[in-house]
């Protein structure tokens, strides 16, 4: 759950609100509305313990079409664009490191209102993906080793940078408090806290991913709750922490719209002797969640593949290294395409609509599976009113989103609802392939 989106969204979310008290809020808000999502999920996960999570429960509450649905967008949205936004932030990164790399860029052009560009940060970003995705295909054992490494130094830099930063860094307190404080007779303030949201909720992903493994945990009836309500507790008291630290760090004009926001604020904290070290870990964090992406959302084609509802070469496995190899490598390549994307910005509304959609979809299963009959020994606290807040406010972001950022919303649209009429040509097909095995079996 912890990812390196801290490190580039608050950039946005300061030049989206204009205010930093705005930013911190949105972030608890984000905390909060992540809480109200778990306990909502716990329930479809305590009735349902299976592996699979949001794939499982809408399949039994709604259709197998809706099902498609959730792993279609998880396979384009949820999975590869969120890896373009990781590696073209390396790509960020890598140019604050090596100042000295020369910069180029083609002319941008745009495709259905999206605008698309090649240059430096484009190429850099690539590697990692080409880097991880080779290593899967030798195998999970390999991708996993260097996996667990990322994630153990991930949360040691963290928690030290905080400590570190508090205590030791040029902190100045006048930027925060001299802030004018949102004023609430403003019609627009609700509206830029809801668009904050959106970049939040990217760095947020990931407080469901218990309920995706549900069938491997040891009393799920007991584990799932308090594991992830205690993840969205602690990592939401982890991102306020580190964003505050972000904003006495610097001026807020110096930070709004950067993509290189943490890099920025650990330079004025720790001066230029320690800015390759601090961009170097950032870099470092940035490397893993991508890693970890990859890892997963591979697994994802596969399985669909297998169970009959998308292309039959994507689960096949390789012979000695036993990895679905045509699914990594798939992955790589929509990965890829998804980084001539100009901005990083645009990629994440057009993942947070699609994921919100959906999320609308799976929160309200509860109230689906109580009509259907279904029973639980866990009850939902204050049933219904989290699964009411939760819908309502992702229903509010994307009115937002539609509002203020239409093309991007629209793209995240169509790419979801593209699910539906691909799921059917699968089922077409099926069909017609179990017709003619029927017709050979009857022939002379």
């Amino acid at each position: 759950m912890v990812g390196s989106g801290i490190f580039f969204t608050s950039g946005f979310l300061i030049k989206e609100t204009g205010n930093v008290w705005i930013v911190l809020l949105c972030w608890l808000l984000g905390g909060i509305l992540a809480l109200t999502g778990s306990v909502t999920y716990a329930y479809a996960a305590r009735l349902l313990p299976y592996a699979g999570g949001d794939y499982v429960y809408l399949k039994v509450a709604y259709s197998p079409a809706i099902a498609f649905m959730s792993g279609w967008s998880s396979l384009l949205t949820n999975f590869s664009a969120s890896v373009s936004v990781l590696a073209l932030a390396f790509g960020q990164y890598v140019l604050f490191l090596f100042p000295s790399i020369p910069k180029w860029s083609s002319p941008s052009f745009t495709v259905l209102g999206l605008d698309l560009q090649v240059g430096t940060q484009t190429a850099i970003g690539i590697l990692p993906i080409l880097f991880f995705s080779t290593l899967n295909y030798f195998g999970i054992k390999s991708a996993v080793r260097v996996q667990n490494v990322f994630a153990v130094l991930k949360i040691i830099g963290l928690l030290s940078f905080i400590i570190i930063g508090f205590s030791l860094g040029n902190t100045n307190w006048s930027y925060l408090i001299n802030e004018t404080l949102p004023n609430l007779s403003d019609t627009n303030l609700f509206k830029k806290i809801l668009i904050g949201i959106v970049p939040v909720s990217f760095s947020y992903l990931g407080w469901n991913m218990i309920t995706y493994i549900a069938e491997e945990v040891k009393s799920p009836e007991k584990t799932i709750l308090k594991s992830a309500v205690t993840a969205c507790v602690l990592v939401c008291a982890l991102y306020v922490s580190i964003n505050l630290l972000f904003l006495v760090s610097a001026p807020a004009e110096k930070l709004s719209g950067k993509e290189g926001i943490g890099a920025i604020a650990f330079e004025q904290l720790f001066g230029g002797d320690y800015a390759i070290l601090t961009t170097g870990f950032i870099a470092w964090v940035i490397l893993g969640s991508l890693s970890a992406i990859l890892i997963g959302g591979s697994r994802v084609y596969f399985a669909m593949a297998r169970d009959g509802v998308f292309l039959p070469n994507f689960s096949k496995i390789h012979r000695k290294h036993h990895s679905p190899y045509i699914s990594i490598f798939f992955q790589a390549v929509v990965a890829i395409l998804f980084c001539l994307v100009k901005e990083i910005e645009s990629l994440l509304y057009m993942i947070t609509c699609s994921i919100l959609i959906l999320s609308c979809l799976t929160a309200a299963t509860p109230i689906r599976f109580n009509k259907m009959g279904f029973e639980s020994d866990y009850k939902i606290p204050f049933y219904p009113w989290p699964i009411v807040l939760y819908i309502l406010s992702n229903l509010a972001v994307m009115y937002v989103l539609f509002s203020e950022k239409p093309i991007t919303a629209i793209w995240g649209l169509v790419i979801t609802l593209m699910s539906l009429p691909i799921y059917y040509l699968f089922r077409l097909d099926k069909k017609i392939q179990k017709g003619v095995a029927n017709d050979t079996n009857l022939s002379p």
